[in-house]
């Protein structure tokens, strides 16, 4: 009789304890073991055997089964942590103090059992972090320094052996086995960009591309180290590709026989890009919303299956490969759909529309968590627990949420079991997703004959020529009341310049009584002129000009907000703190205006 398999762990981390628990479905909560409370992500090793709890002055290390700490490392604000691939090392990273200077940097690389150092260095931005990257077997190590990619061996992880220099590397990526190695440049000037793949450990390029229009480089390698998705974006191409400017993803083999870019019939953006775990296939949603997406199989670049168009910008593949999610999450309404890939076919839907943060299968692949947390979402924190087909098994709301995440496995650990029979033959009926409409204001909508902007002034123009617009040709309510407001104004200045006149023309007559009274012309009648605001001459500017306006300006704030995303929470003031409390509906108008720019 086989063992049964070790049960599902998860960690979750409140305002005053991190706890581990076992028996996810009980009402009950009965934590396995608890920890105090730690401001930053707590990190679980790859194996689970372990765990690092980043605090103000220490970050403790402890085993998961009793709790036993191993050791504690005195470095304080440690905001970021990280296991190598064999959790033989442990990093961490904080921000740059004064006294780093005389220790080596705000980095530290320590062995993960003992804690003993091994080697520090400097790291200012955590935009790039991880800049140290292991192959999967820890062979050999890669460090991204200004200008150049480091190579160290397993057995002297503290000195450099070889190296390769490269003008202003902005990103890399290293093959999970080891042998190749990927680096990209953004363009300067009008000297173009490149991305450049290399072999290990002797750094003989294998292939190079020349490329426009990129600052910012995504690497993606296949799990056979065979493949491997490159992806550059560039802001402000002003074409409205995507929210933050044009993005071209491409297609390479890591030996230099094969490349291509990826060309869809869609127009927009990438929304997510996902290799399966078995590295035979990926899946792209590409486009505006509603995206389409797509199953890709890599030699030749073939589009082997479509799964459709909604509401999607998240991919996440089961562990075993054998379940998809395809999502929408962030601006979007929390739509999941669950596919069987093997057989193509889908077998459950659902939606959270609390806003989840955290979205991740767990290592068995039949369950899947979908948490609500700060600082990004002050209300409706919890999580939720949902099966490879859909079902929503279980909730928890918490008050103070910060962290809902899986502890790893070993592979191997679980079974890749198929779909229930209990699943087969049911009718999944798919959220279907919104056909494009023309855009309406609020104030026209539900109003018989409202339509689009455009059809609204070609209406006006046809009876009474160019006209100011809003709900009619007076201008709308509002200025309706604004033009009865100025009349009446106009009408009481115009009856204290009449009371004036009068009694002028008295005191006159009663001083020159002895000269004869001139005739004078009968007043003339007053004629009220039409409000001077119809009379106005304004820069004419489209509604398609001020919608792309109101897009380039949620864009912009979209990237003040990542930049404060990457600062500690503690050095956040109180304007900071509420601009990062607003990207949710920021994404959210973003995406409503970038819709209706598209369906103009």
């Amino acid at each position: 009789m086989s063992e049964a398999p070790s049960p599902l762990r998860l960690i979750v981390r409140e305002k005053a304890s991190v706890k581990l628990l076992t028996d996810l479905e009980s009402k009950n909560e009965t934590p396995t073991q608890q920890w105090s409370c730690s401001e930053h992500p707590v990190v679980a090793s790859n194996d689970g055997n372990m765990i690092a709890i980043p605090g103000k002055s220490e970050v403790i290390v402890a085993l998961m089964a009793d709790k036993k700490t191993l050791y504690t490392l005195k470095e304080k604000n440690v905001r970021h942590v990280l296991f190598s691939p064999k959790d033989t090392y442990i990093v961490t990273w904080r921000s740059r103090e004064k006294e780093d200077n005389q220790t080596g940097g705000n980095v530290g690389i320590f062995e993960a059992k003992t804690g003993k150092p091994v080697r520090r260095y400097s790291q200012k931005s955590v935009e790039r972090w991880p800049t140290i990257q292991w192959t999967k077997d820890e062979k050999y190590c890669i460090q991204m320094v200004t200008n150049q990619l480091r190579l160290y061996e397993e057995k002297d992880p503290t000195r450099w052996v070889k190296k390769i220099d490269q003008s202003k590397i902005a990103d890399f990526a290293v093959s999970p086995d080891g042998s190749y190695v990927v680096c990209g440049s953004p363009e300067v000037g009008s000297s173009p960009g490149s991305i450049m793949v290399y072999t290990l450990p002797d750094f003989e390029r294998t292939y190079n591309r020349s490329l426009f229009k990129c600052e910012d480089f995504k690497f993606q390698w296949s799990s056979t180290s065979k493949y491997l998705l490159a992806t550059a974006s560039a802001e402000g191409t002003g074409d409205n590709s995507s929210y933050y400017g044009e993005t071209h993803q491409y297609l390479i083999h890591a030996d230099g026989s094969y490349s291509s870019q990826l060309v869809f019939k869609n127009k927009g953006p990438i929304q997510d890009t996902a290799w399966s775990p078995d590295g035979t296939a990926f899946v792209v949603i590409q486009g505006h919303q509603p995206a389409t997406a797509a199953l890709h199989l890599p030699e030749g670049n073939v589009k082997n299956f479509v799964f459709g168009r909604a509401s999607w910008n998240t991919i996440r593949w089961s562990p075993h490969g054998r379940f998809i999610l395809l999502g929408g999450f962030g601006a979007l309404q929390g739509q999941m759909q669950f596919w069987d890939v093997y057989k193509k076919k889908i077998i459950g839907v659902a939606q959270d529309r609390n806003g989840p943060k955290y979205y991740e299968w767990a290592p068995d692949s039949r369950r899947f968590v979908t948490a609500t947390i700060r600082p990004l979402r002050t209300v409706d924190n919890g999580y939720k627990l949902w099966s490879y087909a859909g079902e929503l098994k279980f909730q928890r709301m918490i008050q103070h949420l910060y962290q809902s995440s899986f502890v790893p496995a070993k592979e191997g650990t679980y079974e890749n079991k198929p779909q229930s029979p209990r699943l087969k033959g049911r009718k999944i009926t798919a959220i279907a997703a919104p056909a494009p409409r023309a855009y309406v204001p609020p104030s026209l909508r539900g109003r018989i004959g409202g339509g689009s902007l455009a059809v609204q002034m070609r209406k006006e123009r046809a009876t009474t020529g160019p006209v100011r617009v809003g709900t009619g040709q007076q201008g709308g309510k509002n200025n309706e009341k604004n033009r009865k407001k100025r009349e009446r104004r106009r009408r009481k200045a115009a009856e204290g310049h009449s009371a004036a006149s009068a009694n002028s023309n008295a005191n006159s007559t009663t001083k020159q009584s002895s000269k004869p009274k001139p005739k004078l012309p009968p007043p003339k009648p007053e004629v009220k002129t039409p409000p001077v605001e119809e009379k106005k001459v304004e820069p004419e500017i489209t509604e398609a000009e001020r919608v792309a306006k109101k897009i380039k300006a949620l864009r912009k704030k979209l990237r003040q907000i990542a930049k404060i995303e990457d600062k500690d929470i503690a050095s956040l003031n109180d304007a900071q703190l509420t601009k990062l409390k607003s990207k949710s509906s920021v994404e959210k108008d973003l995406a409503e205006f970038e819709a209706k720019l598209a369906a103009m």
